[in-house]
């Protein structure tokens, strides 16, 4: 009895053994009940598939998304741009979850994933060709899918298992009915379909401008298109890094650390655009990554001109020496693009009491005749 029982004991210990070699795979963001402070561990059985079942998703106004990560740490985590299904990057966006209940599958080796709503919503999907692409919904009414990457051809939105598909010869937006296909061209869309009223549309990906040379890290600036591939913004900046952005997340996000031009890369670690202070026409190719910030016509920005300021940091004033040049005028600019200050000098010097302003970086643009500086300045 004495050895049967040894026997077991060793049988259980080996069992625990081995499951404790799996990796600890967890679920958790913004969008989830835990937020980001808390993973909720996935069930695993082979260290490959790892499953979470009845999984509740809200997405708050700020700080969306969910992302999967190892041993409750952020040194290997994985994200996505697709939703609700997709593969994931390691150090990735965050998945743009909608709300909803979900079973969540996760493939540790192809980090494939997957959230099947578990409500009973119809199932809706873009059918072209060989290939379906499955549209997310909050209400089983209003079906969506982002950064969709079509050729030209056909293409039908399928409901269920029904064996006739709903479009229309309308592009890019139009009505749909039963046993038709919708012409498209080739393109990557953000597309919605109401399953009530047939009314669909393709739209063309949002590109967005993002960081503290733009607005700020957490407001987008969305750009202009009329091809879906080249996009341009009007950007008035006081200085500071961007990126550029898909959808408004952060797969992909593009950077790079040349300006005022030069190909952005998509890679996690990619580093921001260093923006001088100054007026653009910004454009952005979103297939090859390449962009340009060219001044706007009448604006000379001469970094180069010998214009000095100090103390700097300072607590009390800021003093600018412009040595063979009249400064006409300067204004004190904000993170946020916003002139707190200005004043008319006419004179090689001038001076700026900063007791009242609030501790932080701000960008003093100076004016002399032609030229045109904008320096960093700091208040203590």
């Amino acid at each position: 009895m004495k050895r049967l029982l040894f026997l077991v004991t060793v049988l259980i210990a080996g069992t625990f053994t081995s499951f404790a070699q799996f990796d600890n795979i967890g679920l958790l963001g913004g969008s989830t009940v835990t937020g980001w402070d808390s993973d909720t561990d996935m069930i695993t059985t082979d260290g490959v598939i790892y499953t979470l079942n009845d999984v509740v998703i809200t997405v708050p106004d700020s700080d969306p998304g969910v992302k999967f990560r190892k041993d409750d740490a952020w040194t290997e985590n994985w994200g996505g741009g697709a939703f609700p299904s997709g593969t994931a990057t390691s150090g990735g966006g965050n998945i743009p979850a909608v709300n909803g209940t979900y079973n969540v599958t996760f493939n540790l080796t192809t980090l494939e994933y997957n959230f099947e709503n578990v409500v009973g919503f119809d199932e809706v999907t873009i059918s072209f060709g060989a290939m379906t692409e499955t549209m997310s919904t909050v209400d089983g009414v209003n079906y969506s899918a982002d950064n969709i990457t079509l050729e030209v051809g056909n293409v039908s939105f399928m409901v269920n298992d029904d064996a006739t598909g709903w479009g229309s010869t309308d592009f890019p937006s139009g009505t749909a009915v039963e046993g038709t296909e919708i012409p498209v061209l080739a393109n990557s869309y953000n597309v919605s379909f109401n399953l009530t009223t047939k009314v669909y549309s393709f739209d063309y990906v949002i590109i967005s401008m993002i960081g503290n040379g733009v607005v700020d890290w957490d407001t987008d600036t969305e750009m202009a298109t009329t091809d879906g591939i080249n996009y341009t913004y009007m950007l008035t900046s006081a200085g500071g890094e961007g990126k550029f952005r898909l959808n408004n997340a952060w797969n992909p996000g593009w950077g790079s650390a040349d300006f005022p031009s030069g190909t952005a890369s998509t890679e996690g670690d990619a580093p921001n655009i260093p923006i001088a202070a100054g007026e653009y026409n910004v454009s952005f190719n979103r297939l090859t990554g390449e962009y340009n910030f060219a001044t706007t016509a009448g604006i000379a920005d001469v970094t180069n001109a010998n214009v000095m300021v100090y103390p700097n940091p300072s607590i009390t004033v800021w003093n600018f020496n412009a040595v063979n040049l009249t400064i006409d005028n300067i204004e004190v600019i904000d993170l946020t693009g916003k002139v707190i200050y200005t004043n008319t000098y006419k004179a090689s010097e001038a001076t700026i009491n900063v007791d009242e302003f609030a501790t932080g970086v701000y960008f003093a643009k100076i004016y002399a005749g032609a030229v045109v500086k904008t320096v960093k300045v700091i208040k203590k």
